[in-house]
């Protein structure tokens, strides 16, 4: 059995029919007239799809993700190792933060002598010369804050201790005394005499100061370990009315007063409280060093005189 195409309307059918079935269906069609079937088999070109067309999806596909894979696998791989070594270092960081905070909070148990309250160390507050932040010196220098309950007494050697009380600034104090060896003070501001002399007491809260000259009467004088001292070479005894012809002056630095007794016959010696401040001679020669204020003290027959330098 051989194959024609139509001439007509292209399709194969058996060349046992005279006439293009096809052509003949559609002309029944139209017309509206029954098919005549003039024997033969037709053909018809169209075939029913197959597993072709599934198997070539799913080819391209595979390619389309070799190529994927193929320009962007890199960045795939860093993406996706990126975000577990963040996650893993987020981890680790919380796990650090944790470790410290309980070893802060180990570093700070009840108990530990760095952080016990009452620590004198911790107020700031000294008992006597030296035992405070500051030097006798730096105090001097502290500007005039504070009030203390007396500014200038007499006592002897061996009379009842003064209490000093301060006020204003911080409200806690550390007392300081020039020379020990003339009268201490203890943390209370309790001034007890030692020996002959006149010297500062001081108060301080550390930024400010409060001053109070103590003048000590009896027993054997001793020179201000920290000052200047000289003597005059007198040894005639004493007469007539004792005293100083300043007992308080401002001398501007560099320059000198004289500072001269009346009364006095026997041996004098002089002092200086600060003489980073001013220094004295041995005949009462006053100079001015640097800004503060110091105490010049002249010493004779066991007693003393004492007069207060400003120096700007």
């Amino acid at each position: 059995m051989a194959m024609k195409r139509c001439p007509v309307c292209g399709e194969k059918y058996s060349d046992t029919y005279r006439y293009c079935p096809f052509c003949e269906e559609e002309e029944a069609m139209k017309g509206d007239r029954p098919l005549r079937r003039r024997g033969g088999k037709r053909s018809s070109s169209r075939k029913d799809p197959g597993i072709l067309t599934p198997v070539l999806v799913i080819v391209v596909l595979v390619l389309a993700l070799m190529l994927s894979w193929l320009f962007f696998g890199d960045s795939i791989k860093e993406k996706l190792s990126g975000g577990n070594s963040g996650a893993a270092s987020s981890q680790s960081s919380q796990s650090q933060s944790g470790s410290s905070a309980s070893g802060s909070a180990g570093a700070l148990e009840p108990g530990d002598s760095s952080v016990e309250p009452g620590d004198s160390s911790q107020t700031g507050t000294g008992t006597g010369t030296g035992n405070g932040e500051l030097s006798v010196e730096e105090v001097a220098a502290l500007p005039d804050t504070l009030k203390l309950s007396t500014g200038d007494f007499t006592i002897s050697v061996g009379d009842p201790t003064v209490k000093l009380k301060a006020t204003g600034g911080s409200g806690t104090y550390t007392w300081y005394s020039e020379d020990d060896g003339i009268a201490s003070v203890d943390e209370n501001g309790t001034v007890t005499a030692i020996s002959a002399g006149t010297i500062n007491v001081y108060a301080t809260d550390g930024s400010g100061k409060g001053l109070c000259i103590v003048r000590v009467k009896g027993g054997a004088a001793t020179p201000s370990s920290t000052g200047t001292t000289g003597t005059t070479g007198q040894t005639t005894p004493s007469g007539g009315e004792v005293k100083l012809n300043r007992e308080d002056f401002t001398l501007p630095v560099g320059e000198t007063f004289q500072l001269k007794n009346t009364g006095i016959t026997t041996t004098q010696t002089w002092s200086s409280s600060n003489p980073s401040v001013a220094t004295v001679s041995g005949n009462g020669t006053v100079t001015g060093v640097s800004a503060g204020t110091a105490t010049i003290t002249m010493s004779y027959d066991g007693n003393s005189l004492s007069c207060i330098v400003r120096v700007k």
